[in-house]
């Protein structure tokens, strides 16, 4: 096997494990049988079990941004919001366990990958911001842009991330429409139809 494709299926094992254990509670030898290989593999792959989780949660971020940045290829700057929501909420939802392995480690300072965790999750936060600067551009009577700051970037995040998790975890019968629109209400410019 590919020795990418090896890394990844250590990394996915990883997750499996965590969200059993919690990544504490995680062992090498726990992640190598998830992960269908050799302990010695993971120690080729990856330095240690910090290692792993660091490259768990910077894989997360990424794809998390790079679903955000597809969302925005062709979205009217005043649907980005939404744009960007619905992909965050439907990347969380295709990797649950990572979704909550992400949100139980993006305030945890002690952990030896919080260097990585700050840089991930503030690329993804200056995403939303900007989502919501060029939103707001465009709304009539709305705020100036140097209203909208990074705090406002990071509450629309968070706010996605746990409307996210309560969902899957306890609504899950509700549509993911019902899921937007609440969240949109606190964060989404006005329609221009009701504005005025």
């Amino acid at each position: 096997m590919a020795r990418v494709n090896t890394k990844q299926l250590i990394t996915e094992a990883a997750v499996r494990v965590a969200a059993q254990y919690g990544i504490s509670g995680a062992s090498m030898d726990q992640i190598a049988e998830a992960a269908g290989v050799a302990k010695g593999s993971l120690y080729y792959n990856f330095a240690s079990k910090d290692a792993i989780f660091e490259e768990v949660i910077r894989d997360g971020f990424a794809r998390l941004a790079a679903a955000i940045d597809e969302a925005r290829v062709g979205a009217p700057a005043a649907d980005g919001p939404r744009a960007v929501a619905a992909a965050t909420l439907e990347t969380l939802r295709g990797n649950l366990d990572l979704a909550k392995l992400m949100a139980s480690e993006v305030f945890r300072t002690d952990r030896p990958w919080a260097g990585t965790m700050e840089l991930a999750r503030s690329s993804v936060v200056v995403r939303f911001t900007d989502v919501l600067r060029a939103a707001e551009r465009r709304a009539p009577g709305g705020a100036a842009l140097s209203e909208i700051t990074e705090t406002a970037g990071a509450a629309f995040f968070g706010a996605l991330a746990g409307a996210c998790l309560d969902w899957l975890l306890f609504r899950s019968d509700q549509p993911v429409e019902l899921v937007l629109d609440q969240v949109l209400r606190a964060f989404a410019a006005p329609p221009a139809s009701a504005a005025g």
